[in-house]
């Protein structure tokens, strides 16, 4: 942690000196480093369990704001992105991991423990029998989405039909050469995906679900996952959309950002 610490210090005199207008906040998107919540096993291990805001702060004498990769996003959304003009939104970011965050108006919504779009660990909804099973999660519970809308979760299903590792790029190139296995595979994660948001839809009702992360970079989830949400919504008519986030490198970056003027909720 010390050594992590060092660093932030080092990147924020740099920037205060080729920027001295900086401001006094700093914020930071991280994976990990929030109060008693376990750090995935590809991120950093200092982050376990700490409180890495109030250890920035303490180290940088700077307030910090500290968020999720998909707060980050959710925050990006609002302000530039397919959010900007949606009274609620809520983001999922499908990458290495699943995060999220909802948005109103403008403003990004982090609730009392700061965890407001974590579903990467709650339960897959509505699943068929025996999809659970074996889905044990690095949280240490089993069955959460993190284990199904995550790249590691798709390369994992395809490996465990196929017995071949491919990465979602050669998944995406084979169904599209009408591989069996890898336009199957991708079928059920349309379905996945609908579930999921069908899940959010019910519960937030937004106007726009907006989809980031590589994971999200597939056009085919557009089209195919407002199909699967008639059988799982409360309503007959829906007017929620379905939008990809920007995906531009920086985009993270940027989000992240914002978080250091933002007025959360």
């Amino acid at each position: 942690m010390s050594n992590l610490l060092e660093i932030c210090g080092s990147l924020v005199a740099t920037a205060a000196k080729v920027h001295p207008d900086l401001s006094q906040s700093i914020a930071v998107s991280a994976q990990g480093g929030f109060i008693g919540q376990p750090s995935p096993p590809d991120g950093l291990k200092c982050l376990a369990g700490t409180d890495l805001k109030a250890n920035l702060q303490a180290s940088l004498g700077r307030s910090v704001a500290l968020a999720s990769p998909g707060q980050a996003l959710a925050l990006y959304e609002s302000r530039f992105g397919a959010a900007k003009d949606s009274a609620v939104a809520c983001t999922l970011y499908l990458d290495n991991h699943v995060f999220g965050g909802v948005t109103f108006g403008q403003k990004l919504w982090r609730g009392a423990n700061r965890i407001v779009g974590a579903w990467g660990h709650t339960p897959l909804a509505w699943p068929v029998p025996h999809e659970l099973d074996g889905r044990d999660c690095w949280c240490g519970r089993s069955g959460c989405l993190d284990c199904f809308l995550s790249l590691g979760g798709l390369e994992a299903e395809y490996h465990n039909i196929s017995q071949t590792r491919l990465d979602i790029k050669a998944i995406a190139a084979a169904a599209d050469a009408s591989d069996l296995v890898a336009s199957s595979v991708l079928q059920v994660l349309d379905d996945r995906i609908g579930r999921t948001t069908a899940m959010i839809i019910n519960m937030f009702d937004p106007d726009v679900i907006i989809l980031g992360g590589r994971l999200a970079g597939l056009d085919r989830f557009y089209q195919n996952v407002p199909r699967k949400w008639p059988g799982y919504l409360l309503v007959e008519r829906n007017e929620t959309k379905l939008q990809k986030a920007n995906q531009d490198e920086f985009t993270l970056a940027k989000g992240t950002a914002c978080l250091a003027t933002d007025p959360a909720i």
